[in-house]
C-alpha cells in the first residue's frame, strides 16, 4: 500500500502523528509523487497537524524534497504552531542558500508573510551584505520596516537606498526613502528620543553625500556622448556605464527634445585626482557648437563646490580636464555589476550603422554595433550572401552529479584554539532527460544535416 492510497498512518489511533509518520517513513521509501499527493490531500482536508508530521518525518528520514522547506512553514502556520517553530522551519531552508541572494530574498519574503518580520529583516540585511549593488533587499525591507515602525531597520534601508544610485528609477526610490525617513524622524521627535533623532538624521545625511556629479547639456537635434576617465585607471561611458571606481553613467541623451539633451555621470564615493571628460559629437547638429559642463563636488557637505563651463566643440568634440580633492575612495571596488566592453569595440552612430547595412556589412560589423546599444534600422534588407553559413549548435559533453553530496571547509583560528567548519550539502535529482535535433549548415550543403 502506497502513501497515496491512505494518507493517515495505521498507527494514528495509538500514536501521535509525529511518531506514527516517522515510523512509517522509516519502514518504507515512498515515491516522491505519492508524497506530494498525500500532502495535497491532507491540506485539502484541513489536517494540517498531520501534514506537519508527514513532512518532518520525510525530512528526518532522508526522503526530503525541495518544496517541503517552503510548504512546511505554511502548514505550521495553518496548524497554529508557535512563531519560533515556524521561524526555525524557514531558517532550515535558508541554511542551504546562505550565498544565494535570490533564495535569501524569497525566504525573507516568506518569513514576512508568516509573521517572522524580525527575522525577515535580518535576512534582507544578509542579502545586502552579500551583494550591496542590488536594490531589492533595501526596497522590500523598507516597506516591512515602515509597517513595524522599526527605526533601526528604516535607517538601514533608507541609507542603503540613498547611498546607491540605481539607473532609471533611482530617483523614485530615493523619494520614497526620504518620505520614510521623515516619518520616522517625526515619530522619534514625538517620543522625545532626541538623541536617537540626531543619530538618524546624521545617518541619512551621510547616505545622501555625493563626491562628484557631472552634467553635460546642449541644444539641437544632435547627440553628444560623455566619457569620464577616472584617476584609478577606469573609464566610465555609455559602453561601460559602471566602473570599479564607483562611477555611474546614468543618462544618455540626444536631441531634439530639450529636456532630453543631457548626459549625466555620478560617483557617490570618488577618488581624488585628475579626471578627464571626453565629449564626443556623435550625430546631428548642436546649436552654436557649444555645450555646458556642470561639475558639482562634495554634495551634502560643507566642501560643496559648483563649476559651470561653456565648452566649444570642434569636429569630433572636446576634452575637459579637472581635479577632484578630498575624495573618499581610496581603491577600486572588488567587483563590478556590469561586464566590461570587448577590447577594440567602438560605438557606431546611427548613420554609420545604416551605411554599413546598406553596403551589406558582414555579421561581425553589424553584430558589434548592435551589441553596444545600436538598433538595426527598419526598411533595409541585407543582400543575399552577406552572411556566411555557420554552425548553429556546438554541443559540449559534461557530467551532472545525481544524489546527495556534501562539501566542508575548516578554518583554524590563529591561536589554534578554535576550528570553524562550514558545510554545504547539495541535493540533485535528474527528473527527465530530453533529446533534440537541430539543423546544421555549411557552404557546400545549405540544407545541412540533423544531429542529436
Amino acid at each position: 500500500m502506497t502513501i497515496g492510497e491512505k494518507e493517515r498512518p495505521r498507527q494514528a489511533g495509538t500514536q501521535s502523528p509525529d511518531d506514527a509518520w516517522y515510523r512509517r517513513f522509516s519502514e518504507t521509501k515512498f515515491p516522491q509523487k505519492d508524497v506530494v499527493l498525500a500532502v495535497g490531500k491532507l491540506h485539502a482536508a484541513g489536517r494540517h497537524d498531520e501534514n506537519v508530521a508527514l513532512m518532518k518525518a520525510a525530512l528526518t528520514t532522508g526522503q526530503s524534497q525541495p518544496w517541503m522547506y517552503d510548504v512546511l512553514p505554511l502548514s505550521m502556520k495553518l496548524a497554529g504552531r508557535p512563531q519560533h517553530e515556524i521561524d526555525r522551519a524557514m531558517l532550515s531552508r535558508v541554511d542551504f542558500t546562505t550565498t544565494d541572494v535570490t533564495s535569501l530574498l524569497l525566504s525573507a519574503a516568506r518569513l514576512g508573510e508568516l509573521g517572522g518580520k524580525r527575522l525577515a529583516l535580518d535576512l534582507y540585511q544578509q542579502a545586502a551584505a552579500i551583494d550591496p549593488t542590488r536594490p531589492e533587499p533595501y526596497a522590500v525591507a523598507l516597506k516591512l520596516a515602515r509597517v513595524e515602525h522599526d527605526a533601526d531597520a528604516t535607517q538601514w534601508a533608507c541609507s542603503g537606498i540613498l547611498t546607491h544610485v540605481w539607473t532609471r528609477d533611482f530617483q523614485t526610490r530615493h523619494d520614497g526613502a526620504r518620505d520614510a525617513a521623515a516619518d520616522i524622524q517625526q515619530e522619534l521627535f514625538k517620543a522625545g528620543k532626541l538623541k536617537r533623532l540626531e543619530e538618524f538624521k546624521a545617518a541619512i545625511a551621510q547616505a545622501e553625500r555625493r563626491d562628484l556629479q557631472i552634467k553635460v547639456e546642449w541644444s539641437g537635434n544632435g547627440d553628444l556622448d560623455l566619457t569620464v576617465k577616472e584617476p584609478l585607471g577606469t573609464t566610465c561611458s555609455l559602453v561601460q556605464p559602471k566602473t570599479a571606481s564607483g562611477g555611474l553613467h546614468i543618462h544618455d541623451g540626444f536631441g531634439p527634445r530639450r529636456e532630453n539633451c543631457y548626459e549625466e555621470y555620478i560617483c557617490v564615493e570618488a577618488a581624488s585626482g585628475l579626471y578627464e571628460l571626453q565629449i564626443d559629437h556623435v550625430d546631428g547638429t548642436i546649436v552654436s557648437k557649444r555645450c555646458v559642463v556642470t561639475v558639482i563636488s562634495h554634495v551634502g557637505s560643507a566642501e560643496k563646490r559648483v563649476s559651470r563651463t561653456v565648452v566649444s566643440l570642434d569636429g569630433s568634440g572636446a576634452k575637459v580636464p579637472f581635479t577632484l580633492e578630498n575624495g573618499r575612495r581610496k581603491q577600486l571596488a572588488p567587483t563590478v555589476g556590469s561586464k566590461p566592453a570587448a577590447q577594440g569595440s567602438t560605438r557606431l552612430s546611427r548613420q554609420e550603422l545604416i551605411a554599413r547595412v546598406r553596403q551589406g556589412a558582414g555579421p561581425v560589423a553589424v553584430g558589434n554595433a548592435a551589441g553596444q546599444g545600436g538598433v538595426a534600422p527598419s526598411g533595409f534588407r541585407l543582400p543575399a550572401g552577406a552572411f556566411t553559413a555557420g554552425v548553429g549548435f556546438s554541443p559540449i559533453v559534461g557530467f551532472i552529479n545525481e544524489g546527495v553530496s556534501l562539501s566542508a571547509n575548516a578554518v583554524v583560528s590563529a591561536d589554534r584554539r578554535f576550528v570553524r567548519i562550514s558545510v554545504a550539502p547539495f541535493f540533485n535529482t535528474l527528473r527527465e532527460i530530453q533529446t533534440f535535433s537541430f539543423q546544421g549548415g555549411s557552404a557546400a550543403s545549405p540544407g545541412g544535416g540533423t544531429g542529436q
